[in-house]
């Protein structure tokens, strides 16, 4: 399903209500896209070598996703076109990526300060398209292969958690702070989701891990 196919209704707002309500609209839209999902559709390499490149492989389950994490600079400067009209932004634009929240049940290697019980942030890059990984999904449980976010990263610098509300509403911010947010490995793919089809799968990653040197 394309995203940017998805048809919007015309609303007669003006101004920052228009813009808002075109937003939340596409929000909308994109959460229906994200609720189909089922998981990664890259082959993935063997679990060990998933392992080797996470600091720490976590089983958590999602319990608060589809958080925009977006440059406010760069989406005021989307909403309008070069002739100063109010546009809807494109979020490839402004959007760092998707920030999910996962409370840690299980921990299967490292996790240094990481405790179950934890709640941490999972951000996954940049903007939904079929070349890129998933955002993690609420109410899923997964097996997540991790690497803190660079806390020095200057892309970060004004980076809000951006909400939105109903229709119409107007989209509450937050500063983001990257510090105890982590990202899956291999650009977003590092992540697999634990349907109830696949209870085998967890613990042919639990061995393969034991089984490294």
């Amino acid at each position: 399903m394309n995203c940017h196919n998805l048809a919007v209704p015309k609303i007669q707002l003006t101004g920052r209500k228009k813009r808002g309500v075109l937003a939340a609209l596409l929000f909308l839209s994109l959460l229906v896209v994200f609720s189909t999902a089922t998981g990664q559709s890259l082959a993935l390499p063997p679990w060990d070598v998933l392992a080797e490149e996470s600091t720490a492989v976590v089983v958590g389950d999602v319990v608060e996703a589809q958080l925009w994490v977006i440059d406010p600079d760069k989406k005021a400067k989307a909403e309008v076109t070069p002739e100063g009209k109010p546009t809807l932004p494109n979020p490839e634009v402004y959007l760092l990526g998707i920030l999910g929240r996962v409370r840690i049940g299980e921990i299967i290697k490292g996790g240094g300060k990481l405790r179950a019980g934890d709640t941490i942030g999972v951000l996954t890059f940049g903007y939904i398209a079929n070349d890129k990984a998933d955002p993690v999904l609420k109410g899923k449980k997964y097996v997540l292969f991790l690497r803190p976010l660079e806390t020095e990263d200057k892309g970060f610098a004004a980076a809000v958690v951006e909400r939105y509300g109903p229709p119409g509403s107007v989209a509450t911010r937050a500063k983001f702070d990257p510090k105890d947010c982590y990202t899956p490995v291999r650009e977003g793919f590092g992540q697999v989701i634990l349907r109830p089809d696949r209870k085998q799968i967890l613990e042919d990653i639990k061995q393969a891990i034991a089984k490294r040197p």
